[in-house]
């Protein structure tokens, strides 16, 4: 194969593979944003009951102290959403009552079927959209659980800045410690997952531009 032709056919796999490359590096991005994600959901579920705690808001330990203003903020919107969701609730019990109290006994003719089905049509639209209401609400709480471990990890990443160190547990003496820890341990398993994920990423611009390289000593030669 003559050298020009060899040039092409290797510049072109590198292209493939740079490409490649790149976009691995885009999903392996929002690998790391999915991961503080999911982070945000088990910290809410896991410590938002501690909020009606008077501990919650007298300790002076630095981690809780990190987490407060975050986790106020985000139970304050869930719990308006949870208060909208108990009136729907409501609205769809009502509805369903007099969906029954309309149907008291079943249709004999042919007739009187037609006439209950548009009457019913009626009734399952309105609870279909009361639903729909309550699953929005409960698509924006799952955000809402999301955007506060994004905002979580990035603080408590800048008050534990040790790179790949682990963070030791406190000494459990109350209750507040033990949250402490679950705190402490939910950061710092979201931070491995982070970290491996980065690695590979590293990895991945390592390898990109060692075929540049390559290309460029493959044009000079």
């Amino acid at each position: 194969m003559p050298k020009f032709f060899e040039n092409a056919l290797s510049s072109g796999k590198r292209a493939g593979q740079k490409a490649k490359l790149k976009a691995e590096n885009i999903m392996l991005d929002r690998n790391i944003i999915k991961r503080k994600k999911s982070f945000g959901v088990y910290m809410y579920d896991a410590l938002f009951e501690y909020t009606t705690e008077q501990d919650f808001y007298a300790t002076n330990d630095e981690t809780v102290a990190i987490v407060r203003p975050t986790l106020l903020e985000a139970d304050r919107e869930i719990r308006a959403l949870d208060g909208k969701n108990l009136v729907a609730k409501g609205d769809l019990e009502v509805a369903q009552a007099k969906r029954a109290e309309a149907f008291p006994t079943p249709a004999t003719n042919w007739k009187e079927k037609a006439k209950n089905g548009a009457k019913g049509a009626g009734f399952a639209a309105g609870e279909a959209k009361i639903k729909t209401k309550m699953a929005v609400n409960n698509g924006k709480k799952r955000s809402i659980k999301e955007e506060f471990g994004v905002k979580l990890f990035n603080q408590m990443e800048e008050y534990f800045p040790g790179g790949e160190s682990e963070i030791v547990p406190i000494d459990v003496h109350c209750t507040t410690d033990n949250i402490v820890n679950e705190i402490r341990a939910g950061f710092q398993a979201c931070k491995s997952d982070i970290i491996d994920i980065e690695r590979k990423r590293m990895s991945n611009e390592q390898e990109i531009k060692q075929l540049s390289v390559e290309g460029s000593l493959r044009r000079l030669s």
